[in-house]
């Protein structure tokens, strides 16, 4: 089990949740979060062939790169957004060799629309967001990693993934990551932990650091 937020990450992750569900409820916008990020968050609609997100990931090779799959209306995801700002980004050397890929499904009925306000909890513009309305990216990433609860596959969401600078996405499928963190309840699958944010924090910062050493 991770560490329970501190206070101040849990009352604004509560109330990112909380304005997402009164956009639900009165269909207008409410008041607005202060955000460290300058330009507004804009979603790119990912296709069936995984564009523009596999384009972006080749252009990318040299860096470390990080891929997050999240409902961004889901509470538990929501918080792993807040801990991937706050305990990976937010303590990254300046000039870090990192990009970041957050891919949006709408398993509990996130839609495009709660997309800005689940991507200022990272409080950053490294982050490229994307759209998958159909969730066929989750369905798709579960075959590639092989996620199983007894002989039923484990759909991909509320998963955090690191791929090194020199991996590329050469077949259909995305290409394996190096490490895998996870929100997921009955994933059989031991070799990808549960979330725990400053052991993900390490985890990036050992692949950043073995990718400078062969520089």
């Amino acid at each position: 089990m991770r560490n329970p937020l501190a206070p101040a990450r849990s009352r604004r992750v509560l109330a990112i949740a909380l304005g997402i569900s009164a956009l639900i409820l009165v269909g207008c916008g409410g008041p607005k979060a202060q955000s460290q990020v300058d330009t507004p968050v804009h979603a790119v609609l990912l296709n069936g062939e995984d564009q523009p997100l596999r384009d972006d990931f080749n252009r990318d090779q040299g860096f470390v790169r990080l891929m997050l799959l999240v409902d961004p209306r889901c509470p538990e995801c929501l918080r792993g957004l807040a801990d991937t700002g706050d305990d990976v980004l937010a303590k990254l050397p300046t000039g870090a060799r990192i990009k970041v890929y957050v891919v949006h499904e709408p398993v509990i009925g996130g839609t495009d629309k709660d997309i800005p306000a689940a991507a200022e909890l990272l409080h950053t513009t490294l982050a490229r967001h994307y759209w998958n309305p159909t969730g066929d990216f989750g369905r798709q990433m579960s075959q590639v990693l092989g996620l199983m609860h007894g002989s039923r596959p484990v759909y991909a969401w509320d998963i955090y993934l690191i791929y090194p600078p020199k991996v590329a996405w050469s077949d259909k499928d995305p290409p394996q990551a190096s490490f895998m963190m996870h929100q997921l309840p009955g994933l059989d699958n031991q070799k990808f932990p549960p979330w725990d944010a400053k052991v993900f924090a390490m985890k990036v910062k050992e692949t950043l650091a073995a990718s400078d050493q062969k520089d």
